[in-house]
This record gives structure tokens, sequence and C-alpha cells, in this order.
């Protein structure tokens, strides 16, 4: 924000500098120019190199330099009130900002039309006559580099040649790429952020016969500034496997340990634990690489909008120059998940298309379409990739490391009259061995942003400057929130002993056998302890018991946990297949005695998992316990 506020400063002082410049009269070559945005378009403001509107400046007026002249030059320099990002190609600080003369078609640009020298290239009027045709005849330099330098672009050594009063000349200021994120982007108002250029033409310090020009209208907006995504984790249909809106419950997301998460190599749609979803939130946000999509295409028809990553690209007409790959981008809009605290023994798979377009049309202009990239380096390796389950696409296992992983996808196919969300389908597998704690116990997360960010791909401290070849474009800063995505919860048994007393001479013997040690296939051997919950007269706080191992029993008296207790004790046991027995009895057992099994209190069903198992034993389903709530059994 530092940064920012000094060029503010700087903007305001060049504003001052400007209104001291001599008027339209006093000008030497009697050209007066008109600066227009052209198409001002909306940047994100999540973006540190998006591309601004172009600058044409009209000009008339003067008189032409007579055939054969060297004409005089100007420095054309456009101010911004944010730092301008737009990739360096070469030496001194040349970019891939351009400034063009007379609308020069693909055609007319060659390489002898470019000029790449940091001082300017020296131009020759052809007359009056011939005044209209002069930067369209491949001989005079129709196309210059930009200097990029802090908040301002400069363009030196212009040659400029009055068109007189009956024709015009334009000069037009395009790939210029800003820093969104310093500008303030809409508030609650709803009014959206600006970059604003100021546009100025002085005398040409190079050296060579110079001029100056003077510009109506010097201030313009080139581009307005809002948020531009929005993300969620919602669950997906169980019939369909499309995504829904409906977010994921604390249930939905939950593996229990001693169940743990089986799907099949084709993983089917249905079986996915959730969608993740990028929502633009207004119609360009999502970009195409060029306008082609998946591959590489050029866009060189000037003023025309593309809708996409890239700028002004002239691949053959800039052939054997440093403007070669000019307005290029590295990649269309991607868009990447960063999963974070994967519990150990967790895998985690995600689709390698959007849902639902498996089917939907690539067009880059009206279809919607993103696939899987590699993960900024990693390479790609897809599994279950079968044509009825995901037509062109499959799914790919997540690398987790430290229990941390990405996936990244880029848009090959956007609609820039719509609204468009891009949803993927996550999956979970895990492996139930509760008795090596695994899947361990924990809460993972998922962040959805754009890719690349900060430290991911480029340093923080390059991320607003302009780039290099080994920085990329686009690239953008980190606003994500953590979102909770997949959690591991421990199994439980919980065990109700409705009277237990340890009052006027009586007591209460309490035992409980952890039976996941059986003869029955499929079951798993657990451990852990048990917490005792006391509820009634003289109740103790709660008391935990060591870890009570598979095939053995704990047993305590109430004198012991609870002395002077009347009441009931929940036994919440973090393992299945707990049952528990009570024996009360006077004082050393001499007159009375009973005895009672406890009572099983079933947890709330999970609708995710796939078998029934023992009502009041964790993973039990509606099927085994009817959903009607605490139904006691032993």
């Amino acid at each position: 924000m530092a940064d920012f506020r000094r060029c503010i400063f700087a903007f305001a002082v060049v504003v001052l500098l400007l209104g001291l410049l001599p008027t339209a009269n006093a000008q030497v070559n009697g050209v007066t120019c008109i600066a227009n945005a052209a198409a001002p378009p909306t940047l994100r403001a999540e973006g540190l190199t998006e591309l601004a509107g172009d600058i044409v400046l009209n000009c008339s007026g003067g008189t032409p330099n007579t055939a054969g002249a060297t004409l005089p030059q100007v420095n054309i320099q456009v101010f911004f009130n944010t730092l301008v990002t737009s990739r360096l190609l070469g030496s001194s600080n040349l970019s891939e900002a351009i400034l063009t003369i007379d609308e020069p078609a693909p055609i007319n640009v060659a390489p002898a039309t470019t000029c790449t020298s940091i001082s300017g290239c020296t131009a020759t009027a052809r007359g009056a006559a011939a005044s209209g045709t002069e930067f369209k005849d491949g001989i005079n330099p129709n196309v210059f580099e930009g200097v990029a330098s802090g908040n301002s672009v400069t363009f030196i050594g212009i040659p400029v040649d009055p068109p007189g009063t009956t024709g015009n000349r334009i000069f037009r200021i395009t790939n210029v790429r800003v820093n969104a994120n310093a500008v303030s982007a809409p508030g609650a108002n709803g009014v959206p952020g600006q970059v604003i250029a100021l546009v100025s033409a002085t005398p040409a310090t190079n050296g060579g016969s110079t001029s100056s020009v003077s510009i109506n209208n010097p201030q313009v907006t080139v581009a307005f500034v809002s948020t531009s995504l929005t993300t969620s984790v919602t669950t997906v249909s169980t019939t369909t496997g499309l995504p829904t809106t409906t977010a994921i419950s604390a249930a939905g997301l939950s593996i229990l340990q001693c169940v743990g998460r089986t799907s099949s190599t084709t993983v089917p749609l249905s079986t996915a634990v959730g969608a993740l979803n990028f929502t633009e939130v207004f119609q360009t946000a999502f970009k195409t690489h060029t306008v082609v999509g998946s591959g590489i295409a050029a866009q060189n028809v000037l003023g025309l909008v593309y809708n996409s990553e890239s700028g002004y690209y002239n691949p053959t007409g800039f052939l054997g120059t440093t403007l070669a790959n000019a307005g290029l981008a590295d990649f269309g809009t991607r868009l990447r998940a960063v999963f974070n605290n994967i519990p150990n023994g967790i895998s985690i798979f995600v689709s390698l298309n959007n849902n639902p377009g498996f089917s939907s049309t690539a067009n880059p202009v009206s279809g919607t379409s993103a696939v899987l990239t590699s993960t900024e380096g990693a390479t790609i390796t897809p599994v279950g990739a079968t044509s009825t389950t995901f037509g062109t696409g499959g799914v790919w296992q997540v690398p987790i490391t430290s229990g941390s992983g990405e996936a990244v996808w880029e848009v090959i196919a956007a609609n820039p009259l719509t609204i468009q969300t891009y949803s993927f389908s996550y999956f979970a597998v895990a492996t139930a061995a509760p008795s090596t704690n695994s899947p361990a116990v924990g809460q993972g997360t998922v962040n959805l942003w754009y890719a690349p960010t900060a430290p991911q791909s480029f340093a923080a401290s390059v991320g607003s400057l302009p780039g290099t070849a080994a920085v990329p474009v686009p690239r953008f800063v980190d606003s994500s929130v953590a979102t909770n995505v997949i959690a591991v919860t421990i199994c439980r048994t919980n065990l109700l002993y409705p009277y237990v007393t340890s009052q006027a001479g009586f007591d209460t013997g309490l035992a409980i056998a952890n039976t996941s040690s059986d003869p029955f296939v499929g079951t798993q051997a657990q451990a852990g302890p048990c917490n005792l919950f006391f509820y009634g007269n003289n109740a103790p706080a709660s008391f935990a018991t060591p870890s009570v191992a598979t095939g053995t029993v704990y047993s305590t008296l109430a004198t012991t946990v609870a002395p002077n207790f009347t009441g009931y004790v929940i036994a919440l046991c973090n393992f299945q297949y707990a049952h528990g027995f009570a024996f009360i009895s006077d004082v050393g057992a001499r007159n009375l005695a009973m005895g009672y099994l406890a009572l099983v209190i079933p947890d709330p069903p999970n609708p995710r998992q796939a078998a029934p198992f023992e009502c009041g034993q964790s993973g039990g389903v509606a099927a085994a316990c009817d959903n009607a709530g605490e139904e006691l059994g032993n």
C-alpha cells in the first residue's frame, strides 16, 4: 500500500507539471491530439499483470513536412495510478508495451518497420500528398517499444509528421499491464475502482530534431477494477455426480477411522466427496491463453478485444525482433486447489476436467472447459480415465507431502457473455487401520484461488514489478480462505449406565469390554480410552480411563472414581464394539446384588457410509437405526 501511495503522489506531481506545458497554439508543429481510452475493460482486483485498455491519440492539424525531411521526434509518456507490470523483453527496461502509428495492419508490420532502439528511430517525410501512407510503406518505423519504470511507460523518439487539416494521425498504446490489486476495488456502493492514465508528449531527449505535441483530454480512464472470484465447496448429486449449491456438512466431510473410504479405480462421479467450485464475479474474469483456447494463435488486429490473457500478439509481423512474443501470456486463467493438513493415510483425487464440462464444447468463445495442467511443474499422470465415467477426462491423485498438495486447472474455453462456474470433483480414499492410527484423526482444508501466486511460482517481492521471462504472466495475489474439505474422526461407542451409586454403604462395579477382536470378517482391531461422564447427586468431573486394548476388559468401582455419588453414567469409548456391565451391591455383596448390561446410545446415522453397522456403533446408517433418535440396546 505504501508503494501505491507513492504512485498517487507521483501522479499528482505529473498532473501539476502537465498543467505548465504550452497550450496548443504554442506547439512547434501545430499538431493537436485528443486522448481516448478504447473500450476500457474490467480488471480482476486480484491480478498483478492485468491488461489495461488501449490509449488512442487521434491527432490533426499542422503542415506536413517536406518530402525527404527527417521528422521531428517526441517522447510520449503515460503515467498510471498504479505500477506498470508489462513484461520486459530486453535491456534498459524495454517492454512488451508498444506504441503504433496509423494503425498498421498485420501485413504492414515487418521487422523493417519495428523500432526497438532505446533512443528511437529516424523517419523520413513523404510530403503532403503521401503523408497518410508514410507509416504504412514498410520503410518508416511504425511500432515502438515502451520503457517500463514504476508507474509509467515511456516511448522515446517517436517521429511526428503533422497530418494537416484534412488528415489525421493515430498513435495507439497497447499491451500495458498494470497491478490492479493496488487500485481500490468496489466499495459498499458498488462503484468499481479505476485505472487512470495521464498522457504527455514532450520534446525528445535523444539529441535529434525534437518537438512537442499538445494533448487535449490527457487524463483518461483505461480500466475498471472489480473483485472477480468467489469459491465454494459443495456436495455432489449421488445420482448424477454433478455439483449442487449445497455446502457440505461436517458429517458429509467425515471419514470414520475404523471404516475408511473406498472407491473403485474408475471412481464414478457419484462417489465424490464434493465439488470444488470457482465462480467468476463478472463475465470476462476467466480467459483462455489466446483466442483459440488450448492452442496459441496470433492476435494481431489492433483494437480488437480478444478476451484472452494475451494482448496484441503478432509473432509473424515481429519475427526476428524482441517483440516476437510481445503481448503473449504464459497460459490461460489457471485455477488452483491447495490442500493442507490432509491426515496421514488419506489419498486425494481430483477430476481432470470441470463438471459438467466433460461433454461441453471446447469452443473458446461459447464453451466452458478447463483441464488439469501441471501443478506448477509436476507431471500429471491420470488414473481411471474411461469414456463411460469421465468422457475424455479421468481423475488424478494429488501428491501429498507433509499433509499438503495442489491441483491446477487451466481454462481452455470461456464464454465472455455469461458468468460461469467451473466445478471439479474431488475424492478421498482411505484404508481403515485404527490399530495403527490410520487414517490419522484430523481436519483437512483446501484453499481455492487463481494460480500462480507467490511463493509458488514467483517471489512475493517481484509480484507487482515488471515481469521477465522467468516471472509468469498472468499472476495474482492470494486472498483465499481455507475451507474444510475432509475430516477423519475417531470411531466411538456410547454406553449408558442408567443407575450407578456409591452412597450409604453401596457400591457399583463398572466394566467395559473392547470386543473389536472377534471371529467376524472385516472387524478392525481398535483401542482407546473411555471418558466417563457423571450426572446426578455429587457428580464428579469426568474421568478418562487408560486405553482399553482390543480383546480386554477395563473395570473400576464407583467408590473409586465417584465417591458418594448416585445417578447415571455415560461412557464415550474411542473404539467400536464396546460393551458395558454394571454390578450394584451393598459393600461386600453380603445382602443384595444385581447386575445389568449398559445400553448403547447410537450416534446419528452417517448417510455417506456404504454399509450398515451395529446400531450404536459409529457408522450405523438409517437402515440399521431407523433414524429415530436414541434406540437403546445392549
